[in-house]
């Protein structure tokens, strides 16, 4: 029940993550449009343009990963996997994310002790006219990474407590690849719930 809980609260945080990074995104879509505009019809730019869609693609991918992750919404090929029987598949699943999660533990490690750590200790700032100290931008990508991190942990510990008791299928269901029925199912329940919103909104 705790590791439940924790995985529903884990999604939510995630979800809010996704949206902040989805935000982030927009704005710099929105702000390298207006830039577009502003060169081609007044031949003027908005300074550091560049500079803040960097960082807003940094963050914003960061802070997506966990609920990617959770959703299981991230590409794989599983052309042979599909082949394999559910015991040798839930094995797997766990094992790509003990190696996935140990490279991003040392990109983790790295982001925080080499780069924000060194920025803020010497107060880098960006050699732009924006002048931004970098220690800002760097910890809110680090943060999307820790969250990732944490989201995966839970993942692995809640997959090889239900390997350890033979439920292969739970573990798909945490970390497998998604199958063609359960995206289709997922998409259509999306509709439903779409078109009951339009139907209270239009009367």
């Amino acid at each position: 029940m705790a590791l439940e809980f924790l995985t529903k609260l884990a999604m939510a945080i995630a979800r809010l993550g996704t949206w902040f990074g989805g935000l982030l995104l927009f704005a710099a879509a929105l702000l390298i449009g207006v830039e577009v505009l502003l060169r081609r019809f007044l031949g003027m730019s908005i300074p550091g343009t560049d500079e803040l869609a960097g960082y807003a693609m940094a963050i914003g991918i960061a802070w997506g990963l966990a609920f990617t992750l959770l959703r299981r919404a991230h590409v794989r090929i599983d052309s042979l996997y599909v082949l394999l029987p559910v015991p040798l598949r839930a094995l797997l699943d766990i094992v790509g994310l003990a190696l996935f999660m140990a490279f991003m533990s040392v990109v983790t490690w790295y982001a925080w002790t080499g780069v924000f750590a060194r920025s803020f200790q010497v107060g880098s700032r960006s050699l732009s006219r924006l002048e931004t100290p970098l220690w800002i931008p760097q910890a809110l990508w680090g943060a999307g990474l820790v969250l990732f991190l944490l989201c995966a942990l839970l993942l692995l510990v809640r997959s090889l407590w239900a390997l350890l008791r033979g439920r292969f299928g739970d573990v798909q269901d945490l970390i497998g690849s998604r199958s063609i029925l359960e995206e289709t199912k997922e998409e259509v329940e999306d509709a439903t719930t779409r078109l009951a919103a339009e139907g209270r909104n239009t009367r």
